[in-house]
C-alpha cells in the first residue's frame, strides 16, 4: 500500500475511532489489513497535521483546498523579536506545528495555546516577512501538509 493510500486510511480511523497513541492505531490499522511501522505512522502523523486534543489524536478542521483560517487569522507584533498569531478557538496548534513542518524562513520557534500562536523571529526585520509567509501557508491548503 502505498503512502497516500496509507494516510488515507489513518484519516479515515481518527475521524471514527477514538485514538489514544500509536499502538492503538497500528492495531486499527493492521485490523483493516494495513500494514505499517510505527515509524510510518508517526511520519504520516506528522504529514497529516495530527494534534492530541484531550488525550485523543485529531486531523485539523480544514477540509483540502479551504482555509477558513485566513478569515480569523491576525498577527499582530510584539516588540522586536516576538509575532503573535490569533486564529479560531482550537486551531492554534495545528497551524503552529504546520508553520514548524514548512520552516518558515527567520522563524526560531512557535508557542501554541487554544487560539494563539507567539512565534520568535530571528530580528524585528523578519516579522512583516514571517507574517506574509504564513498568512500565504494559510492560504495554500493548511490541512494538507
Amino acid at each position: 500500500m502505498n503512502k497516500h493510500n496509507r494516510q488515507t486510511r489513518i484519516a479515515h480511523l481518527l475521524r471514527s475511532n477514538r485514538i489514544e497513541n500509536q499502538e492503538q492505531l497500528l492495531g486499527r490499522l493492521a485490523k483493516i489489513g494495513v500494514a505499517a511501522t510505527q515509524a510510518s505512522v508517526s511520519r504520516d502523523l506528522k504529514d497529516l497535521v495530527v494534534v492530541k486534543v484531550g488525550g485523543i489524536y485529531q486531523l485539523p478542521q480544514i477540509a483540502p483546498g479551504q482555509s477558513p483560517l485566513l478569515d480569523k487569522l491576525t498577527a499582530e507584533y510584539a516588540g522586536d523579536h516576538l509575532v503573535v498569531f490569533r486564529t479560531s478557538p482550537g486551531h492554534a496548534s495545528m497551524l503552529a506545528a504546520h508553520i514548524d513542518r514548512h520552516r518558515v524562513a527567520g522563524i526560531i520557534g512557535t508557542i501554541a495555546g487554544d487560539d494563539t500562536i507567539f512565534v520568535a523571529v530571528r530580528s524585528a526585520k523578519d516579522q512583516a516577512s514571517v507574517v506574509k509567509q504564513v498568512m500565504s501557508l494559510v492560504a495554500t491548503r493548511v490541512g494538507e501538509g
